[in-house]
């Protein structure tokens, strides 16, 4: 299927009408006011699996806090998570914290505008190194993201997408791409599939690329590409508030899922009742809170929270609820639990109770 890319169907004026749907129709994003490496680079890792209207908060925010890459540097890596609270996939801020110290270490304090060299920058990829070159330093090196996928999948009318093909896509974006507008062809192309090649029913009358597009023509722009069904695994998991005083008990991950994160004292629901049993001279029930669903990339899970107290914190044999060997425990007061940094949903739940 590679083979299909060869042939062009977008010419000069598609391109040019293309550019001109995007001056008219663009939406405005912080990062796109001052399109420096250093804001493009933040940016495009927020915007990996995270919708656009938290990323844009979240960005703001990020450019007050650490406004260039040696502040980020010399900040703590508990501060760099606390700052990407509410995005996810923590995994990108500890990246990022490592390239910047990478970055300073090496290049001094700036990203390097050749391809061979972004890409050895710790956690920095194909897309990412293509998009720093393209949108800050306006070289012709076209992005490939959902977004273009969705577009290109439509334009040749392909239900199927094979091994390679996106490496053929790229060479064909390649050949097209205008090298005196490389970063408004490739951020036209990423609105373009946000604005109106959407997944689902796209607004095909408003697209530039109407009159050469084959799944339009063949009455299939709403079933290419054809939709996935994900399967999704569910569990089900029991918090324990456990409170002290004015102080409740946290516990840090050092390692795997998490790490860095700061948590409540949880198990499987399954293993509750055993836990329960042997922590019951420790503590006293004192309640619930409302229950909560979090989603996953590829599971649900259903979070019960049962709350405690205890007169004797030094009794807790805290290791019950240790993930990993490395974790420890810390006793927080509740007008500091918003100095560490907790997933999404530990920190929704933390607030509801605390108000």
């Amino acid at each position: 299927m590679s083979e299909v890319f060869k042939k062009l169907l977008l010419d000069p004026e598609h391109i040019s009408s293309l550019l001109s749907w995007f001056d008219t129709h663009s939406i405005a994003y912080p990062w796109g006011d001052n399109p420096t490496a250093y804001r493009v680079w933040i940016s495009e890792v927020m915007l990996q699996q995270t919708v656009v209207t938290a990323a844009v908060e979240h960005f703001k925010k990020w450019m007050i806090q650490f406004p260039d890459i040696d502040t980020l540097a010399a900040a703590e890596e508990q501060a760099v998570l606390k700052a990407w609270e509410g995005l996810g996939y923590y995994s990108r801020a500890r990246n990022i914290h490592k390239a910047a110290a990478y970055l300073v270490h090496s290049h001094n304090s700036s990203l390097p505008e050749s391809y061979d060299e972004l890409i050895r920058v710790p956690g920095i990829g194909d897309y990412t190194a293509r998009a720093v070159l393209s949108l800050a330093f306006a070289q012709p090196w076209p992005v490939l993201d959902a977004n273009i996928r969705r577009i290109a999948r439509r334009l040749y009318a392909l239900s199927d997408w094979e091994k390679g093909d996106d490496r053929a896509l790229i060479k064909m974006l390649e050949r097209i791409i205008p090298h005196k507008a490389s970063g408004n062809f490739n951020a036209a192309l990423m609105q373009l599939g946000q604005q109106i090649c959407r997944s689902g029913k796209p607004d095909c009358l408003f697209c530039p690329f109407l009159s050469v597009c084959k799944a339009r023509k063949g009455g299939l722009e709403e079933s290419i590409p054809p939709k996935k069904k994900r399967l999704i695994k569910e569990k089900q998991t029991v918090l324990f508030l456990i409170r002290h005083g004015d102080k409740i008990l946290m516990i840090h991950r050092k390692s795997g899922i998490g790490r860095g994160l700061w948590f409540l004292p949880a198990c499987e629901k399954s293993q509750a009742g055993d836990i329960r049993s042997r922590m019951e001279s420790f503590w006293q029930e004192a309640g619930t809170l409302p229950n909560q669903t979090h989603f996953y990339t590829a599971w649900k899970d259903y979070l019960y929270t049962e709350v405690y107290e205890t007169k004797f914190p030094e009794s807790i044999p805290l290791k019950e609820f240790f993930n990993h060997r490395e974790d420890r425990a810390l006793w927080i007061a509740l007008n500091d639990l918003e100095n560490y940094p907790s997933p999404s949903v530990y920190r929704r739940l933390l607030n509801n109770y605390i108000n």
